[in-house]
């Protein structure tokens, strides 16, 4: 939806999940020795000024990064993003949040690429400031679903693939469910990482079931607790990641249990 962006949400619990998920995924593939190629669907602008207008209006960041960073101690499943996290800043400040386009270029490597759509105009303009200058990077402001579809691995590349759409309406949920089998499809042996907001109302449910059984993989998910007076229709937040191996299963869902335990402190 062109009426989404993200600005209003950077730094909040849901991406705390998402964002130590991919940072644990892609710290352990450029471990690896082939190259990889790394797609987003949904870009955004990629990095985030918490002290701007819209964040500090959104006030999001507080439950999530800033929860976090106020910890004596970070638990271990999340120290490699926190670690991500504090690269971006000063020491002891956390102005500027790292979106999944800024995570994924630190990670990856000189020879690794790096391709992000975008189709909101604001978004995109902001997207090709931030990313514009970085060779690996491909910038295509265009429908993510269709534009994906388009591309392919060379020869020896991992593809990494995270689809992370808003969520707005019931169509954007229909349209993942149409598309991630022909992506599963059109790559087989591509890394799938898909965001899934859990609801209050519990509408995601039957997709989520349906998803978790198109391909191999994990499904770390974390709740926190019903605030009566929160306007939120989220209850919770999910990443769907397929063909990833035993191990990184195993660690995304420690992350899981870790910000479900956190979460449920804060209450």
């Amino acid at each position: 939806m062109l009426s989404y962006q993200h600005i209003y949400h950077a730094g909040n619990r849901a991406d705390v999940l998402k964002h130590a998920v991919l940072c644990t995924v892609l710290k352990d593939l450029t471990a690896r020795k082939n190259p990889i190629f790394y797609v987003e669907t949904h870009a955004a602008r990629g990095l985030y000024d918490l002290s701007s207008a819209e964040a500090q209006k959104g006030d999001e960041y507080p439950e999530g990064i800033g929860q976090i960073a106020s910890l004596a101690s970070v638990p271990k499943p999340l120290r490699e993003y926190m670690d991500c996290v504090r690269s971006f800043n000063k020491k002891g400040d956390f102005q500027f949040y790292p979106g999944s386009p800024a995570i994924s270029a630190k990670y990856l490597r000189p020879d690794d690429r790096l391709g992000f759509f975008e189709l909101h105009p604001k978004e995109y303009a902001a997207l090709e400031k931030n990313f514009g200058s970085d060779k690996r990077v491909q910038l295509r402001k265009a429908d993510g679903y269709r534009g994906a579809l388009s591309l392919a691995p060379r020869s020896r590349e991992q593809m990494v693939v995270l689809i992370d759409p808003s969520y707005e309406t019931l169509g954007d949920l229909e349209a993942l469910i149409e598309w991630v089998p022909k992506a599963l499809r059109r790559w087989p042996n591509a890394i799938l990482l898909i965001w899934l907001p859990l609801f209050k109302d519990g509408r995601e449910d039957e997709f989520g079931a349906y998803l978790a059984d198109l391909a191999p993989g994990g499904i770390s998910g974390a709740r926190w607790p019903d605030d009566p007076d929160s306007q939120s229709a989220l209850a919770g937040t999910a990443m769907i990641s397929y063909r990833i191996s035993e191990k990184l299963i195993a660690d995304t869902a420690q992350i899981a249990d870790v910000c479900e335990t956190l979460w449920a402190q804060k209450s």
